[in-house]
């Protein structure tokens, strides 16, 4: 291993630094749309603890509560758990049943058959989820529904988040699937 100094004056190890300056080059290369869920991860989560924070503050300290703050932080809930079942699907971390994959371990190209079935039945899956749920939400906003601390929200919202979440997921492990494909044939 070779040690020479950086541009900020810390020694840098042979290839250590090559490994940094990759990921770094890795992190500038993803482009905007593969990050949303993780942007709407975060803010969303943020908000979510600021409004449960204020309500307890005000539950305890000043003796009342905001009636909308529950049904917001619910909400928002909703959406992030959703979003991450998305952020799942491109991270190759949805839920699977991977005992079977694990026995064949020690041979790939079973491994690999195997998971790849467990990935086209979770885009199936995914999909028919979200088929459904978009059918629930047209029912809840033909009947009008809204929340009742927030009225000026639709209830069918809270549907939407479903319906984007587990469509979401399908298509980035087909995403993924495509991009590995590509990436093993190029090599």
């Amino acid at each position: 291993l070779s040690v020479r100094l950086s541009e900020s004056g810390l020694p840098e190890i042979g290839s250590l630094c090559y490994k940094e300056n990759r990921m770094e080059e890795n992190r500038k290369k993803v482009p905007f749309y593969n990050q949303i869920e993780k942007y709407m991860i975060v803010s969303m989560f943020l908000v979510m603890t600021v409004i449960i924070a204020l309500n307890v503050v005000t539950r305890f300290v000043f003796n009342f509560t905001l009636s909308w703050g529950e049904q917001l932080a619910r909400l928002l809930l909703v959406w992030t758990s959703f979003a991450g079942i998305s952020w799942a699907g491109m991270i190759n971390a949805h839920m699977r049943v991977t005992a079977l994959s694990l026995a064949f371990k020690k041979n790939p190209k079973i491994f690999e058959i195997i998971y790849l079935l467990g990935d086209i039945v979770a885009v199936i899956y995914g999909f028919y989820l979200s088929w459904q749920i978009f059918g629930v939400m047209i029912l809840v906003k033909n009947q009008g529904q809204v929340l009742s601390a927030l009225p000026l929200v639709p209830k069918w919202i809270m549907y939407l988040a479903g319906v984007l979440g587990m469509a979401g997921m399908s298509i980035r492990i087909i995403q993924r699937r495509v991009g590995e494909f590509r990436g093993t044939e190029q090599e």
